[in-house]
């Protein structure tokens, strides 16, 4: 995944609210920013990354979110999706300025999902607020993220427990953690050419899940598979790229497939788009962008954006002898928030060494609204 640029207007919006420093005068909004500000961190090279501190926050860091999804499916087999997301902005570095309980340099948002593939419904919620009185806020030791009462939280060195609630679905689920995967060079992942134009990222894959979730207001054991991603950085879009198209897959054999592609206004993809293969054994294969075609097979057209989004995809990694076909298990998981994306539960099936595989994940497609390079 790549900076949500979307996130700079929200923080734009709320920073009346939230921000440690401001004042009106004469009906004028007038920022006080401190004489000196210092700059926040960029991710210019690969540096140690350590569990489970890494798990928290980096504050010094403007962007930062942590990104959970899973394919569940009841006892029966009825199948459900998921996303829980929680991004945090930083508008200042360092701690915030004395005074008020409610006075924050942290903006946090958080995007809630349910896919009811069987009744092809899609449940989308969002939330935001400010790292202040306990309303938001991440934590290392022990590992805690929160907005209100969505939370994702350890609860033993071994397991994360998600928790969130709508008004029409909820999730309560125990995660079984995996180890670490790091992204790109050694946890170091470039998304433009630009010095500093990278971030720093990790996953987390094929970890057992189990757990309730409730559609309205009918309740379903569950059991499956979640992916984590973890990622931070003080970074934005090159200019021409339009947005990305990321997949994270997990098959039936116990391997994960992560890739992604970098789309320019051409409709290329740029030269850091790459993905990682993990091995059912655990070994790490990084993707360049060579080493991967992605080709669209089918398109759908959103009724409420009029956004056309790619709705099958034809995968080929000559370097695993893997060719797959990937489609939504719903058409319709657009997201229509403070920006608009497509976020989904996917299916895979296909071939690799002329054996059959199949597998589900999730994918992310930004910028086919509008490009994000506005």
């Amino acid at each position: 995944m790549q900076i949500l640029k979307w996130l700079a207007g929200l923080s734009l919006i709320l920073l009346l609210i939230v921000s440690p420093v401001w004042a009106v005068e004469q009906g004028n909004v007038q920022w006080l920013e401190p004489a000196e500000t210092p700059a926040f961190k960029k991710a210019i090279a690969p540096v140690p990354l350590k569990f489970p501190q890494d798990f928290g926050p980096h504050e010094d860091y403007q962007t930062e979110w942590w990104y959970y999804t899973g394919n569940l499916e009841t006892e029966t087999g009825r199948p459900f999706g998921y996303e829980l997301t929680l991004f945090r902005r930083g508008l200042t570095t360092g701690e915030a300025e004395p005074g008020s309980l409610w006075r924050s340099n942290q903006i946090y948002f958080a995007h809630f999902t349910l896919s009811d593939i069987q009744d092809q419904n899609f449940y989308p919620q969002e939330r935001f607020s400010r790292g202040a009185a306990g309303l938001a806020g991440a934590q290392a030791d022990p590992y805690r993220l929160w907005l209100d009462d969505w939370s994702i939280e350890a609860t033993s060195p071994e397991q994360v427990q998600l928790q969130a609630k709508g008004e029409e679905v909820s999730l309560d689920l125990t995660l079984s953690l995996t180890k670490p995967v790091l992204q790109g060079d050694r946890g170091y992942s470039a998304k433009g050419s630009e010095p500093g134009n990278a971030s720093y990222y990790y996953s987390v894959v094929q970890q057992p899940t189990t757990g309730t979730v409730t559609v309205q207001g009918e309740s379903y054991p569950v059991s499956g598979s979640s992916w984590t991603d973890h990622e931070y950085s003080t970074s934005a879009l090159s200019e021409g790229t339009e947005g990305w198209d990321w997949f994270s897959l997990e098959l039936d054999d116990g391997s994960a497939l992560m890739l992604y592609g970098l789309r320019t206004a051409d409709n290329n993809t740029t030269p850091e788009s790459n993905g990682t293969y993990i091995s059912p054994e655990g070994k790490v294969m990084h993707l360049n962008r060579e080493d991967f075609e992605i080709d669209v097979l089918k398109t759908w057209k959103s009724p409420q954006s009029q956004a056309v989004y790619p709705a099958k995809w034809d995968i080929a990694i000559p370097r695993l002898d893997l060719n797959a076909k990937v489609s939504p298990l719903i058409n319709n998981q657009e997201l229509l928030f403070s920006t608009t994306y497509w976020e989904g539960a996917v299916k895979l099936s296909g071939s690799r060494s002329q054996q059959v595989i199949k597998g589900k994940g999730y994918v992310e497609l930004t910028g086919y609204e509008r490009s994000l390079a506005l």
